[in-house]
């Protein structure tokens, strides 16, 4: 898989980074903690899965990697500038882990929350093979829309993923999200992806939320 785009324009546009220390919370493999490295001062990256941690330490210098949760996140109170949730506030009871990026972020600093939409072409091939995908989705967005938080800002944009074939995008879904066989997933990506099958390579449209609060 090919990404085209990225969220650092986005996130630049959103937040002044240089000078700053940036919390990123759930970086997974460091695809986006690489593209902070040099832009902000310091940088921490958590995510709960060692093994990414691990890939993440290998991959990226220039940030501080640790295994953690964005739930009881292990820093002083008012510790970073930015707090950045990359896509990952869905994946963890967003209450919890929002109360904490208040306590760990610094009086005059930021929060800034990126989530896919509930309904993008990415999230509905995910959703093939993680049924709560959608409902976690929902929630969160409903309770950062719901007036607990001033949003100073939001808006969308789109990233575009492009697969060699409808070979290498089945294997980049089964790969990563399966967790149990399933004999219909290879016909319910062909129902979402429609005529695209036919196309190369094929780009998959990850339509993006991001929250400046």
């Amino acid at each position: 898989m090919e990404t085209l785009n990225s969220d650092l324009p986005k996130i630049e546009e959103f937040v002044e980074l240089g000078n700053q220390s940036l919390l990123e919370v759930g970086c997974g493999d460091g695809r986006l903690t690489a593209l902070l490295t040099g832009k902000a001062a310091a940088i921490t990256a958590i995510d709960p899965d060692a093994a990414s941690i691990d890939v993440a330490r290998k991959a990226v210098s220039g940030a501080v990697f640790i295994v953690g949760s964005g739930e009881k996140l292990k820093f002083a109170d008012h510790a970073f500038d930015v707090i950045l949730f990359s896509y990952s506030l869905h994946h963890q009871d967003c209450i919890k882990a929002l109360k904490e990026a208040e306590r760990v972020v610094r009086p005059d600093g930021n929060i800034l929350i990126i989530e896919p939409t509930c309904d993008g072409e990415f999230t509905r091939l995910v959703s093939v093979f993680d049924k709560d995908e959608v409902s976690r989705l929902q929630k969160t967005l409903i309770y950062i829309s719901s007036g607990r938080y001033d949003i100073l800002r939001q808006d969308s944009y789109c990233i575009d993923h492009l697969f060699t074939d409808e070979h290498e995008l089945y294997e980049h879904f089964m790969t990563k999200y399966m967790t149990e066989k399933d004999d219909r997933a290879v016909e319910k990506i062909q129902a979402i992806i429609g005529i695209k099958k036919a196309k190369r390579p094929i780009c998959i449209r990850d339509e993006v939320n991001i929250f400046l609060l």
